[in-house]
């Protein structure tokens, strides 16, 4: 599978990618990663930064981590999620119609994919007679943008975004909401992306609702139950924790059940 979207660099887009393979270590870097954080977007960076192993053919570093644009970012983390181990799983909802809370099942397989468009990553917009080029925002943008006030981030990103941010001066001493919203749908018409909401109908009075998916949820994943696992394994084998966690994840796996059925507790 390639990337959607991919990274544009020298003038030749690439969009392989591969990620390194799951051991504790790995795990606990990312649980602590979205703990230490200051915001989501710097989260994704760490994250996908010590995850990948390879990034459009060459090291997964931070800067190109966070050069990758936010459809892309989202399509990683959410495979990043497969990658260790949760393939979809129950999800739950509030009915906007009775109110009830329910479960309801999502495998990510059956969600498409949405491939970048044409121009990918820039699009055009034509303002009062002038033609104007923007490129997709980044994650570098976002790490921007968590820390600026709400009100002033939607200018900003446009003056960030234009390929010539001069051109912008003519149209209005601060860009408008017509310029603003029309680089939004040009932005949207090329961008790559994975599916963010779900139709599903409530199983108590049949209503449809659609559902938001969070595509970080690697993200939500903590230290604690991996931190139980090195525990119950030291404690057994007297192994240090830089051994329990460079084993492979299904070997550590195979060592508890082990431990469970000495114990008693597994046949």
């Amino acid at each position: 599978m390639q990337l959607p979207g991919g990274l544009v660099e020298n003038g030749a887009r690439r969009r392989d990618w591969a990620f390194h393979p799951v051991s504790g270590a790995l795990e606990l870097a990312l649980a602590e990663a979205g703990e230490q954080a200051a915001s989501t977007p710097e989260a994704v960076t760490r994250a996908l930064a010590l995850a990948l192993d390879r990034l459009a053919g060459e090291a997964a570093t931070r800067p190109r981590v966070a050069g990758l644009c936010v459809g892309d970012r989202q399509f990683l983390m959410r495979e990043l999620d497969r990658h260790l181990g949760h393939q979809g799983g129950w999800f739950q909802a509030e009915c906007r119609q009775c109110g009830a809370r329910f479960d309801f099942p999502l495998d990510y397989a059956d969600l498409p994919v949405q491939e970048a468009g044409e121009g990918y990553p820039q699009a055009q917009v034509d303002m009062d007679g002038r033609q104007l080029r923007f490129r997709l925002p980044t994650g570098a943008d976002q790490e921007i943008l968590a820390g600026l006030p709400e009100a002033e981030a939607p200018r900003w990103l446009l003056r960030q975004l234009a390929n010539d941010p001069e051109a912008l001066a003519p149209l209005a001493q601060t860009p408008g909401q017509d310029l603003i919203a029309a680089a939004d749908a040009a932005l949207d018409a090329i961008a790559p992306g994975i599916v963010l909401r779900v139709q599903t109908s409530c199983p108590e009075c049949g209503g449809g609702n659609e559902v938001e998916l969070d595509p970080y949820r690697a993200l939500a994943r903590g230290s604690d139950n991996l931190l139980r696992e090195v525990h119950q394994i030291a404690a057994h084998y007297h192994w240090s924790e830089a051994d329990i966690l460079n084993l492979p994840r299904a070997r550590r796996h195979r060592y508890l059940q082990l431990i469970d059925r000495a114990r008693g507790m597994a046949e």
